[in-house]
């Protein structure tokens, strides 16, 4: 029978050891499960509470949270401190579910990673409503010299309101630097809140540090959700992004998603990697000039050398506004080869930085393929504005992009559809 936790407590459980696992020591395959209503203080720590050390491995551990009010519940996947040496993190499973009350969940360590710790394949899964959930894939706190993050899974059911978040990082919640590897981790969010995710290290990413390749997808009606592909800060040194994907759901509020490819900002060396980010759905879209989603290939500002990946950015139903590079591209930073997708019921989206290989910004296309338009000529373009420069592309009543680029607008800038003879050929 695995250990139940009664309501008005406050409790320590340690799966194996209280201080340290060592040498070649391996820990149980636990299974825990914390029930009843509110004022619960509980913490659990799958192998141990101190350090994994030499080669020790943590068990395949399983925690289940369901508490009421004013409850704090912290799950350690493997150790309470910090994974180091040759370690390895269990594959642990988590859930945790109730109203009102605040969970912390470590997928491996509750400090650090270092030397050539890695983290195990964690599961996470949290609803309820208004709850307070800050889950970490690996370490809570840095990832550094070899450590390598697990691939993990997400999965976001929970109901908050406006003003509460819950918060994701997919390997480490604070930096990672070094030559430090995120995991290829999985983010799922049907609840209707507002969370933020970081596809790797909610700080910042440095040395030679590396993201995974994440994928972000959201179903169902959304207030905000914000989402990093690699870093929640600064991207410096020769820091490289994972090709991470998002997917955009259903927006409900006034304020818009958010989706960065790669990081906030971006400095010295760092690399942007190749991403997909997809304009959520909206029935009612927002007038021209509101929008539903922010989608922004790399970063909100780009300096020193960094350089943008070469991303594919499809529009939503909604109003989507769409930065193939950055919001602010200073110094020597040179965007990437972007493409823009275009569908049917796209609504009122804007280009705001469309490349022609005439400055740092690439060379950008717009791909109108899946509306069936064949050449330059079909296409229903207003006369460039070489103050604003900005022309407008309708598709159809209501559905329209204007593009703000380097000069007026030529055929090699658009992916066509394939003409009838050449499908027959």
């Amino acid at each position: 029978m695995p250990p139940t936790f009664t309501p008005g407590v406050k409790v320590n459980a340690y799966g194996d050891a209280g201080e340290i696992l060592s040498g070649h020591a391996r820990g149980g395959d636990d299974h825990f499960s914390v029930s009843g209503g509110g004022h619960q203080a509980v913490t659990v720590y799958g192998d141990a509470g101190g350090n994994l050390i030499n080669r020790a491995a943590g068990g395949n551990d399983t925690f289940v949270g369901h508490v009421g009010p004013d409850s704090n519940v912290v799950f350690f996947g493997d150790a309470g401190g910090s994974l180091l040496g040759h370690t390895r993190g269990g594959d642990d499973s988590f859930t945790a579910s109730g109203s009102e009350y605040n969970s912390y969940l470590y997928g491996d360590a509750g400090g650090d990673m270092a030397g050539h710790a890695a983290g195990g394949n964690d599961s996470f899964a949290v609803s309820g409503t208004n709850p307070f959930n800050f889950v970490f894939g690996d370490a809570g706190g840095n990832m550094s010299a070899f450590a390598t993050g697990g691939n993990d899974t997400f999965n976001d059911s929970s109901d908050v309101t406006l003003t509460d978040r819950n918060v994701f990082a997919g390997d480490a919640g604070g930096n990672m630097s070094g030559s430090a590897r995120g995991g290829d981790d999985t983010f799922n969010k049907t609840g209707l809140g507002g969370s933020t995710f970081y596809g790797d290290a909610a700080g910042d990413m440095s040395d030679q540090a590396e993201g995974g390749d994440d994928t972000f997808q959201a179903s169902g009606t959304q207030h905000q959700n914000i989402f990093y592909g690699d870093a929640g800060g600064n991207m410096g040194d020769r820091a490289v992004g994972g090709d991470d994907i998002y997917i955009g759901g259903k927006v409900f509020s006034q304020l818009a998603n958010q989706a960065y490819g790669d990081a906030l900002t971006m400095s010295g060396h760092a690399a942007g990697g190749n991403d997909t980010l997809v304009g959520g759905d909206d029935p009612n879209p927002h007038p021209a000039g509101s929008y539903e989603t922010i989608l922004v290939g790399d970063a909100r500002s780009m300096s020193d050398y960094a350089r943008g990946g070469s991303d594919k950015i499809v529009s939503g139903t909604g109003n989507d506004d769409v930065w193939g590079d950055a919001q602010m591209m200073l110094n020597f930073a040179e965007g990437g080869n972007d493409t823009f997708v275009f569908n049917f019921a796209n609504g009122h989206d804007r280009i705001e930085d469309f490349g022609q290989g005439l400055s740092n910004l690439g060379i950008d296309l717009i791909d109108v393929s899946a509306l069936g338009i064949q050449s330059f000529g079909d296409l229903a373009i207003s006369q460039f504005d070489p103050m604003t420069h900005e022309s407008l592309i309708t598709f159809s009543p209501g559905n329209d992009v204007t593009v703000h680029s380097e000069e007026a607008l030529r055929p090699q800038d658009f992916v066509f559809a394939p003409h009838q003879y050449d499908l027959l050929t």
